[in-house]
């Protein structure tokens, strides 16, 4: 029984029923109990995601779920959402693919609603099919979750997006260290109100912490990271990078692969860098336009996410100087090592990484936070240059955050963000550090240590 639930794990509610059911007829309480005990432990695999309950409170009708491949929207939406009343149906399926491909329409009337889509981007059509049903039925709940790896078609409609105003969309980034700890609640909502607590002081080995940014949040990688040999990490790694770039995720999507390893490679192993299209591509040969065009690609393919500068784009979304991370920190570690950069030794690399780390358990937290903030990083231009590395805006306020990968620090790591506090929207700001103690400083600027990220008692 043991070995066919464990390989039976989408199918659980169903084999839970029949064990229960084999237990109430051999009427013992040594196998029921057997049972409930194994039930808990094959559930204790899991972790739980908090972008669940965000979902679950949409008001749209529809709910567009998009995420890199292997980050657990599959899981999420079997584990989290089929278990309160949503049919699940995969376009991965190559059944269910020939039946939506062949009769679109046909197959979207015989879902059981409320229904998720898995791998919706595969059918370009589909976003415009949803919006004529959902148009008739009456508001109020959620009856389609579009879940992809990759942006799905948002432009079915004369160019314009078909669910425009009826779909509620929701990104699912590898998981934090607040997800690994069971810690449901935003971090991003402790920055913005949370009082930290300067009787904190808990320092992290940079081994430790070098580790956790190798190891990442994609789940299957980071859970098994210490069982992988040095050879097996960076193998492991490069296999699916190559896979995600050589799949036909979208319909009509074409690059050469070798070109977009060649630009993806020089983007992880520079993470947090200002994006200079033009530069890259005079180092590969390559016209800008190519360059900018990759770069779209691996933004919809969940690959790396950008930062606009609030300098120059304040309300637009533009990608020009925009600051590249990789969507996890163990896309870039694995890089770097296979191009023979060690970041355990290159204080740089090992600062890049660090910010590209930090900036990776907030942004995810912003999707299930109160304050819903737009992000971006902030530079002024000119001779002696100020940056901020994160920058969150909700309304008429500002919380910035630097990171320096010290374990100590002084008046002149806050310079950056004295300078943003120039701004008077400016609300407060944290200088995230790899020492151990909460120290306030004068301004409403604060010394965070790394790990107060994820551990409760920080704030």
């Amino acid at each position: 029984l043991y070995v066919t639930v464990r390989t039976k794990a989408s199918s659980w509610q169903l084999w839970k029923t029949s064990l229960y059911a084999a237990c109430t007829f051999f009427c013992t309480f040594d196998v029921h109990f057997f049972v409930h005990r194994m039930y808990n432990n094959c559930m204790s695999d899991y972790i739980a995601r908090p972008l669940a309950e965000s979902i679950l409170h949409a008001r749209r009708k529809a709910v567009i779920l998009e995420g890199a491949r292997a980050v657990g929207k599959t899981m999420m939406a079997q584990r989290q959402l089929v278990g309160v009343g949503f049919s699940y149906e995969t376009l991965a399926d190559a059944n269910a693919y020939e039946l939506a491909k062949t009769d679109l329409h046909g197959w979207l009337e015989s879902l059981n609603l409320p229904v998720i889509i898995d791998e919706a981007q595969r059918i370009r059509d589909l976003p415009l099919a949803v919006k004529e049903i959902v148009d008739a039925l009456p508001a109020g709940h959620t009856q389609f979750i579009l879940t992809g790896s990759a942006l799905i078609n948002r432009g079915g409609l004369d160019g314009q997006d078909p669910l425009a105003r009826r779909a509620q969309h929701f990104t699912m980034s590898p998981l934090t260290q607040r997800e690994m700890h069971g810690v449901d609640t935003s971090l991003v909502d402790d920055l913005w109100d949370g009082e930290p607590d300067v009787s904190f002081d808990e320092p992290i080995a940079r081994q430790k912490l070098y580790d956790l940014m190798a190891a990442g949040g994609f789940p299957e990688y980071s859970s098994q990271y210490a069982e992988y040999a040095d050879w097996e990490r960076e193998r492991l790694v490069a296999d699916d990078i190559r896979a995600v770039l050589g799949d036909t995720i979208l319909p009509d999507e074409k690059l050469d692969a070798a070109i977009a390893e060649n630009i993806l490679t020089r983007l992880l192993c520079m993470p947090g860098g200002i994006l200079n299209a033009s530069a890259l591509g005079e180092q590969l040969a390559l016209d800008r336009r190519t360059v900018d065009r990759y770069v779209g690609i691996f933004m919809r393919r969940f690959l790396v996410s950008a930062l606009p500068n609030l300098r120059t784009a304040p309300n637009r979304q533009t990608f020009a100087r925009a600051k590249i991370h990789p969507v996890d920190t163990s896309l870039s570690v694995q890089t770097m090592l296979s191009k023979g950069r060690d970041p355990m030794v290159n204080p740089v690399d090992y600062g890049n990484l660090l910010e590209s780390f930090v900036v990776n358990q907030i942004l995810p937290s912003v999707q299930w936070s109160r304050i819903h903030p737009d992000c971006f990083y902030w530079r002024e231009s000119g001779s002696g240059p100020k940056e901020v590395d994160l920058v969150m805006v909700s309304r008429d306020r500002i919380v910035g955050v630097e990171v320096k990968s010290s374990s100590r620090v002084t008046r002149e790591d806050f310079k950056g963000l004295a300078a943003l506090a120039n701004d008077q929207r400016f609300y407060r700001g944290y200088l995230v550090y790899t020492g151990g103690r909460v120290m306030k400083w004068p301004g409403n600027l604060w010394a965070l240590p790394v790990a107060a990220l994820w551990k409760t008692d920080a704030f």
